[in-house]
């Protein structure tokens, strides 16, 4: 990519999916990188659905 390129939105929701499981202190050996790859080729609203999931969990601890 170049600089002032659009992100493709998969790419954009696989970012948003990895700083979601940082963020809620995910380690990577319990990243699936096929299963994270295929929920960013879903449509926002799901994607989305999936890091709110992340975050609920998180928060109680799971």
């Amino acid at each position: 990519m170049e600089v002032g390129e659009d992100l493709p939105a998969t790419r954009a929701h696989e970012v948003l999916l990895h700083c979601a499981m940082d963020a809620a202190c995910v380690p990577p050996l319990l990243r699936e990188a096929e299963a994270t790859t295929r929920i960013a080729e879903l449509d926002y609203h799901t994607v989305a659905t999936v890091i709110a999931w992340i975050r609920a969990a998180s928060s109680r601890g799971f």
